[in-house]
C-alpha cells in the first residue's frame, strides 16, 4: 500500500466495551465450583479475549491514491463516482427505506455519521458503498484529492 490519505478503524464503543467485561462476573460465577483461583484466570482470560477480538476485528477504512478500502470491500479508484457525507438526521433513512438490497454496507451501529460513496463500475451490480465513519469530513477530503 502506498502512502495513505486517510485510515481509520472503527473501533467499538466504550459501551460495548464496558458490556463485554460484563462476561468477567458470568464465567467467574460458572468457574467457581472448579476453585477459585481457577475461575478468576479463567474470568480474566475470557474478558481479555473477548474485548481483544472485538478491538482486534474492526473494520479499518484506507484511502491511498489507488483505492478505497473498508472492511473487506476494496475498490478502484475509477470505479468511484459521487459521494456525499450523510447526516445523522439522513442515516436511518439510508440505511432503512431507501437502501437498496444490492448495497455494501461497512457500518457500526454506534457510529452516528457515514459517507455514501457511488460505484460506477458497470460490471459491478452494487450501487453504492455506505461507510460509518468518525470523522465523515475527512473522508470525503481524501476521496477528492487524487
Amino acid at each position: 500500500m502506498t502512502n495513505p490519505q486517510f485510515v481509520e478503524r472503527l473501533y467499538p464503543s466504550v459501551g460495548l466495551l464496558a458490556a463485554y467485561s460484563l462476561s468477567f462476573p458470568m464465567v467467574l460465577l460458572a468457574a467457581a465450583p472448579f476453585g477459585w483461583s481457577l475461575a478468576l484466570v479463567l474470568a480474566g482470560f475470557s474478558t481479555i479475549v473477548l474485548i481483544a477480538i472485538s478491538v482486534l476485528s474492526s473494520p479499518l477504512v484506507v484511502i491511498d491514491e489507488f483505492r478505497v478500502m473498508a472492511g473487506s470491500v476494496s475498490l478502484p479508484r475509477e470505479a468511484i463516482g459521487e459521494f456525499k457525507v450523510i447526516s445523522q438526521s439522513d442515516l436511518r433513512d439510508e440505511l432503512g427505506p431507501k437502501l437498496s438490497a444490492r448495497a455494501a454496507l461497512v457500518i457500526r451501529g454506534d457510529i452516528r455519521s457515514a459517507v455514501r460513496i457511488e460505484i460506477t463500475d458497470p460490471e459491478d451490480p452494487t450501487p453504492y458503498l455506505i461507510v460509518s465513519t468518525r470523522r465523515a469530513e475527512e473522508l470525503v477530503s481524501a476521496l477528492r484529492t487524487n
